[in-house]
């Protein structure tokens, strides 16, 4: 991936990382993507933020965003992981996914309960150019590196496909906007 020319970090701009519990691979059929895809343009359009990158990994998301307010990220994480976790769960049972239904449900003597997402979530802070580059080299290349495709664009989930194919068939993404570009 080329570098981008002089970036604006202006305000909060994050690279963050969240995973389903103990690495079970949900994300391998459209279905699972589909509740990412939805949720992620749901929570950006609630919040306002700006989607820089992403990639939907098996059993984890990388994603690259920019705030208004650095104390929302913690808000927009919290109520993505929760309602991501009953779409997936209703979607594992009218599948009937009971293997897997069986691996997210943790001890509760009263109830049935299940944990789909890890506690908590990273998000590093963006303040350069640099870290900006490898941050999104990473999200592009993370399904090469794993072996899921030989080349990032073979990858239907990653925005790399929406940098260099043009295509922006699964989800839209905000404009990065630069400084002194021309």
């Amino acid at each position: 991936m080329g570098r981008w020319k002089n970036i604006s970090l202006e305000g909060y701009a994050y690279f963050v990382t969240t995973k389903i519990r103990d690495y079970i691979r949900v994300f391998e059929t459209k279905p699972y993507f589909d509740i990412i895809v939805e949720n992620l343009n749901f929570y950006r359009s609630k919040f306002g933020f700006k989607l820089w990158a992403y990639v939907i990994m098996p059993e984890h998301i990388h994603l690259m965003i920019h705030l208004a307010d650095k104390n929302d990220l913690s808000k927009i994480m919290e109520e993505f992981k929760r309602y991501t976790s009953k779409q997936i769960l209703a979607e594992l049972k009218e599948n009937k996914k009971t293997h897997l239904l069986r691996l997210f449900t943790i001890a509760n003597p009263r109830k049935e309960k299940h944990m789909v997402w890890e506690e908590g979530f990273r998000g590093l802070g963006i303040r350069s150019e640099r870290v900006f580059n490898i941050k999104m080299n990473y999200i592009h290349n993370n399904p090469v590196r794993r072996g899921l495709v030989e080349n990032p664009e073979d990858y239907v989930y990653s925005s790399h496909r929406n940098y260099y194919c043009e295509d922006n068939s699964i989800i839209q993404l905000d404009p990065i906007f630069c400084v002194g570009a021309g």
